[in-house]
């Protein structure tokens, strides 16, 4: 019997039905593959975004819509002392500042088009210390909508310091400029007292008032000269005379001028270890050192207390990181004074920093002891807190045994020999007039006649005047108008071979446009009239011509 029609048509329809639902299948289970892919894709990236969060150096903070902070990375954590659950409970104030918080709120406000913002602001510490923060922070978009904002902060106190260290440069070389300026002047006046004390020397009779002054004129002379030396070295234009030294000496010449400086209020302890090791140092600078650290006890005891000093040899580690490890000489200055807060000690050593009131402080006073102490590759380490006094320790590096100490100069002032005597024709071009009219005395007395001129131009005029008669040329360098390079140029073209001296009391400058043939013949200021007339004498009586040469 034939099969029905309708059974074919049956069968047919179930095999369709299981092909549909077949291919049905397939699709769902490759959709289902592609969704499942897809999540692990989208699993794997936030892990790697959640790590990347979490492993950032830099303080990441999220802020939802309303500029609540949703949570805080890792370095977040450690930079607030909060956890990331205590932050989203707490005021944002206590850690943000109010410039912060307004400017992550003005960014939800611009909406979905804020422009990223790149501010400095301050991130308080849990234990209430401030932290200096460059912000990165800009609005996160979801659905054309601001869902938050996310702010990215570095540390700013490396930048900080950098750019303190570099004001703290440009302090140091403005310092320097102002302290060659000053020397200068000094070394002029200086030469001026020291030629006008020396001819009272000579001519008053010694025990009278008048020789007594004069020696005493002269002393100060020689002592503004000291200072003035100390400023140049301070200002790194000048070498300094280091030679090895022994530090207890230093202070033990100095006890009875700190007793008097430190007055009968202050108490004066003296722990000088016997034996101490020598150290390579300037002797001026060393007792400029000890001067001022205690001129610094003293005030921090308006009202009194001890003040003690000691020295030590020591032997130190890799810990002390500005220093070569090894043996060094310590000098503790400690006092019972005031102490100092942690933000005084930062800047203690800057130019021109001073606690003190208007009038009764350069802060020039520590900066020249970390200035010196550097100099001589030590380091100044200080200790204190407000209410418990403050110890300054001082590290110079130890010379090995056995080195021998040099004497301490003491100045000595007595009756000068016979001055050199000469003759010739000395062209003079100082364009200061008190040096000027010195040197014209003290040359005219030992038999020199001086054709004066208070700048190079002048003098150039002369020579060309009396060239036949000059038979020597000196010259300061630093001049207005041409300057003792420029005459000398000149000088060589109208008398070629012309002995030329040059003095200067510019050491910075002392040799600006010079030969090195011509340095030789360089006397510096301060200068006595004995050892300019000897130079004069001397070089007159060569007979190659060793003047400057272009």
């Amino acid at each position: 019997m034939p099969t029905p029609i309708w059974s074919w048509i049956a069968v047919a329809l179930a095999v369709i039905f299981a092909g549909v639902a077949a291919y049905t299948y397939l699709g769902v289970r490759r959709r289902e593959e592609t969704i499942r892919r897809q999540l692990a894709r989208e699993t794997s990236l936030k892990a790697r975004l959640d790590d990347v969060f979490e492993r950032a150096s830099d303080i990441i903070v999220v802020h939802d819509r309303r500029g609540r902070i949703s949570t805080i990375n890792r370095a977040g954590e450690h930079a607030t002392g909060y956890s990331r659950d205590e932050v989203r409970t707490i005021d944002p104030h206590w850690i943000f500042s109010t410039e912060y918080l307004d400017a992550i709120n003005a960014l939800i406000a611009e909406g979905a088009d804020g422009m990223p913002r790149a501010f400095r602001s301050e991130l308080s510490r849990r234990r209430g210390t401030r932290v200096p923060v460059d912000v990165d922070a800009r609005v996160l978009v979801g659905d054309g909508e601001v869902v938050g904002v996310v702010a990215i902060a570095k540390d700013g106190s490396e930048r900080d310091r950098l750019e303190n260290e570099l004001r703290q440069a440009q302090k140091m070389e403005a310092v320097g400029k102002l302290a060659t300026g000053i020397a200068h002047d000094f070394n002029n006046l200086i030469t001026v007292l020291i030629g006008y004390s020396d001819e009272l020397l000579e001519e008053a009779p010694e025990g009278t008032p008048v020789h007594h002054a004069a020696t005493s004129v002269r002393r100060a002379a020689d002592r503004a000269s000291g200072l003035t030396q100390q400023l140049l070295a301070y200002s790194r234009r000048q070498g300094t005379a280091s030679r090895t030294t022994d530090l207890n000496r230093i202070i033990t010449h100095m006890d009875d001028m700190l007793r008097r400086l430190l007055g009968p209020e202050i108490r004066l302890d003296l722990a000088l270890q016997p034996s101490l090791g020598a150290i390579n140092a300037d002797e001026s600078q060393i007792g400029q050192v000890v001067m001022n650290l205690v001129v610094n006890a003293r005030d921090a005891m308006p009202k009194g207390g001890t003040l003690t000093i000691t020295t030590a040899d020591v032997e130190l580690g890799a810990e002390h990181l500005d220093l070569i490890p090894g043996p060094h000489v310590q000098l503790t200055v400690a006092d019972t004074g005031s102490g100092m807060s942690a933000e005084v000690r930062d800047r203690l050593f800057e130019p021109f920093f001073t606690t003190k009131e208007r009038g009764h402080g350069t802060g020039l006073g520590l900066s020249m002891v970390h200035t010196i102490v550097r100099q001589c590759s030590g380091d100044i380490v200080v200790d204190s807190q407000p209410g418990s006094g403050t110890r300054f320790h001082v590290y110079f590096p130890r010379l090995a045994a056995g080195k021998s100490v040099a004497p301490i100069d003491l100045p000595a002032v007595s009756r000068r020999a016979a001055p050199v005597r000469g003759e010739g024709v000395i062209l003079l071009a100082e364009d200061d007039a008190s040096v000027r009219r010195l040197v014209v005395v003290e040359l005219t007395r030992r038999g020199y006649t001086v054709l004066e001129a208070e700048d190079g131009r002048d003098a150039l005029d002369l020579l060309l005047r009396e060239k036949d008669r000059v038979d020597m040329l000196v010259t300061d360098v630093v001049m207005p108008r041409m300057n003792g390079a420029d005459l000398a140029k000149e000088v060589g073209r109208v008398r070629p071979g012309l002995k030329i001296l040059f003095i200067s009391g510019h050491p910075e400058r002392a040799g600006a446009g010079l030969d090195p043939t011509g340095i030789t013949n360089l006397l510096m200021k301060p200068f006595t009239a004995d050892t300019l007339a000897a130079r004069i004498s001397d070089m007159m009586s060569r007979k190659e011509a060793d003047g400057w040469t272009s």
